[in-house]
Parts: C-alpha cells; sequence; structure tokens
C-alpha cells in the first residue's frame, strides 16, 4: 500500500494543523534534495507534444478572457494603454446599478464586478523542452519550490479579502507536465493557439479542470510567443517592434473539458521582463517567480475578467491585483545607456527570501508582501 504523502496528509487536516503540516513538510523538502533537483528526477517522463485532435479542441474552444503583463518597453506601454481603453469601455457589467456613494473613495480599489473568483485550486507546472532538453533549474529556476513556499505563506492571505475565505494551505502544487517539442524560429513564433493545444492535452489527460485548477505554462529561453500570428502583440525579445509582454492569464471553455485556467510564462531573465540586479536569488529565480506570482494573483482574483479590477480611475482603469503593484526602475547601463527593469519588493515567502512584486490590498488601500 502506498503510503500517504506528507502534502496530501496537510490537504486532509484544516485549520492550523493543516498549515503546520505544511510547514514541516516544505521544511522537510528543504533539509533533504530541493526541489529544483526532484524537479529534474529521470524518473519524470517527457511527453511527446499536443495532437491534431488537440488542435482541433483548441480551435473549436471559446476564449473567455485573457490578461497580459506589458514588458517594460515601448510596445509594452502601447499594449497597457490598449487594454485600458478596452476594459475601461466595458467595465461596468450589464444590469450594474451606480449608487450614490458619500464614504471616502480609494481610486486604486478594486471593486467587484460578480463574477468567479478561485477560492482553492492546484497548481499545475507544464514546461516546453526543446528537442526534449531544458533543465528546470537551469532554464527557469524554481518555480514550483516558490508555488510551495507561497501555499504556506501570508503573502497568499492577501487574496482573502478578494475570495472569501481566510482557510490556510488551499493552494496547493500538483503534478508537473514535460513535453518535447521543436523551438520555431522568430519568424514563426508560437502563438496562444499552441498554448490552448498543449493545455488541452494535459487538462484532458488529468481531467483536472474548472476553476479547482491551474496551469502555468513554462516557454524555454529563445522561445518567442504571440497572441495570434497576425496581431503583432508578442513576447519577442530579439524583435523589439512587437515586444509587447511578459507573461498572461487566460480561461477558456473547451467544448470537450469544460473551463480551464492557464497562463503562460516565458522566459523571464532578458531585458523588459528582467527584475533589477541584486535580488536574493539572482535575475534568473526571481524574475521566473516575480511574473509567476503576478499571474497566479490576478487568476485567483479575477480569473474570467468578471470578479475583482478597477474602474473607478481613469488611469488605472481595468488593473487588476498585480497590475496596480508592477512597479519599475530604470538603471544606467552606460554612459548613454538605460534599462528598464521590474522592482519587486524582498521578503520571506513561505521559507525563503524572494524579489517579488507586492499586490494591492483593498482593506488597506496599498500594495503589500502581507496582509
Amino acid at each position: 500500500m502506498k503510503k500517504p504523502s506528507c502534502l496530501s496528509l496537510a490537504r486532509g487536516v484544516s485549520g492550523c494543523l493543516s498549515w503546520f503540516l505544511a510547514v514541516v513538510c516544505s521544511a522537510f523538502l528543504g533539509a533533504g534534495v530541493t526541489l529544483a533537483q526532484a524537479q529534474d528526477s529521470a524518473r519524470d517522463e517527457v511527453k511527446s507534444g499536443p495532437t491534431a485532435s488537440d488542435y482541433a479542441a483548441a480551435s473549436d474552444a471559446t476564449l473567455v478572457y485573457r490578461h497580459a503583463r506589458p514588458a517594460n518597453t515601448q510596445a509594452g506601454a502601447t499594449l497597457k494603454q490598449k487594454e485600458i481603453a478596452e476594459r475601461g469601455s466595458s467595465a461596468m457589467p450589464a444590469g450594474a446599478t451606480v449608487t450614490d456613494n458619500d464614504q471616502l473613495r480609494f481610486p486604486a480599489d478594486l471593486t467587484y464586478n460578480g463574477g468567479a473568483v478561485v477560492r482553492m485550486a492546484d497548481a499545475h507546472a507544464i514546461y516546453l523542452l526543446p528537442n526534449g532538453n531544458c533543465a528546470i533549474a537551469k532554464c527557469w529556476g524554481n518555480p514550483e519550490e516558490f508555488l510551495l513556499d507561497l501555499r504556506i505563506s501570508e503573502f497568499v492571505h492577501i487574496t482573502d479579502q478578494y475570495v472569501g475565505t481566510t482557510a490556510n494551505d488551499r493552494y496547493s502544487v500538483g503534478a508537473h507536465t514535460k513535453i518535447s517539442y521543436k523551438p520555431t524560429p522568430k519568424t514563426a513564433p508560437l502563438t496562444d493557439a499552441d498554448m490552448q493545444a498543449i493545455v488541452h492535452k494535459v487538462a484532458s489527460a488529468s481531467g483536472q479542470t474548472g476553476y479547482g485548477h491551474i496551469y502555468h505554462v513554462f516557454l524555454p529561453p529563445g522561445q518567442d510567443e504571440c497572441f495570434t500570428a497576425t496581431d503583432g502583440t508578442c513576447y519577442s525579445p530579439d524583435v523589439p517592434a512587437t515586444f509587447a509582454f511578459c507573461g498572461y492569464h487566460n480561461s477558456m471553455d473547451f467544448k470537450d473539458i469544460g473551463h480551464v485556467l492557464y497562463t503562460v510564462e516565458p522566459f523571464q531573465d532578458v531585458a523588459g521582463c528582467s527584475v533589477r540586479p541584486g535580488t536574493p536569488n539572482g535575475q534568473l529565480v526571481d524574475s521566473t517567480d516575480n511574473t509567476l506570482s503576478h499571474e497566479t494573483f490576478e487568476t485567483i482574483t479575477d480569473p474570467d475578467g468578471t470578479a475583482w479590477f478597477n474602474f473607478t480611475a481613469v488611469s488605472l482603469a481595468g488593473a487588476e491585483i498585480g497590475d496596480e503593484c508592477s512597479f519599475f526602475v530604470v538603471i544606467p547601463t552606460g554612459p548613454k545607456t538605460a534599462e528598464a527593469f521590474f522592482d519587486p519588493s524582498v521578503s520571506t515567502i513561505g521559507f525563503h527570501r524572494y524579489a517579488v512584486q507586492p499586490e494591492y490590498a483593498n482593506n488597506d488601500h496599498a500594495c503589500g508582501s502581507n496582509p
């Protein structure tokens, strides 16, 4: 009989004991084989890419919502203004009424628009390996270790006020999947249709769909990706004119497997997406975790674009929990050159120090790393 894991036991116990077991388990993992080593275990099976049926399912699916994190580039600034205009024009949900409010208002506060939120979920990493080769620790750092630390942290409880629960241990980490694929050149980037087919392959095989599961697709260094093949909105560090985003979160309705939530996390340690130099874990790890954290919080609080976002302030129209606290800094790189970096906050999350951005808390009317 297979012995239950520490984490599975933690999920079965509520309240403080659940949190304690999760903490003990995290400490156990840190004391023995590191999670990064476990991620790259030879026991991991590298699977083939999506099939024709996965692409057919993606073609028949309905895009419910997409929200991107703009890159620190000119194309990113254009994308940000475009999203503000599009979201601002439809921010008030159909049938909503405006009432008088004589109370003190805070323009940055998020407003609830009646849609679904993610009260609890398992995160599932999907790693795209170029020709089957890309060690997780070398290509992305420690995304699953970060998610495990986030799970037991005070930081994640910023979402309590938005999802309506204070329970511990509600955002856990499920199995990951490694997929071998053939890298594409900058003239033929991957598109979100490819991401949808990949997510369909993994989600349909596991049967894990709905609001209780979030898939994170990680792209390797050098791989460009665009929303579509023609719209010019891309992650493309090698094509500055179209380099508009660092990541995004989507929700889809597939006809065969139903509602699916996923994020797309291209390689972050590039100019336009990287965190500033000098962070605790280095730019590879902290840049990856910074965008992963951003997309995770936004998926939890506004998975379908109908829950928590800002339509009080014109300059913040459509901004989600992470957008309002995504700070950047410009650092000189030479006598006449400078580069924009994300400027995260350094704090202890779980058992480790990370440099990830704070998130907006209505309760405090401010950005924070702890509730």
